[in-house]
């Protein structure tokens, strides 16, 4: 019997809030994910981006 393989995602929240899935957004902006993380980090100062696997 084969054990199914659950795709996991990972998602970036803004200040507790879930902001968006990171391998999609990648993959819609032709970029590696952790070019885009460093992005969303770079581009929200003052704010806490946390990046969670589910």
């Amino acid at each position: 019997m084969r054990s199914r393989n659950r795709r996991k995602k990972i998602w970036a929240y803004l200040d507790g809030k879930k902001l968006v899935e990171v391998i999609q957004a990648a993959l819609d902006n032709n970029m590696m994910v952790d070019d885009l993380k460093k992005k969303l980090v770079e581009e929200n100062p003052g704010h806490e981006v946390t990046f969670k696997v589910e």
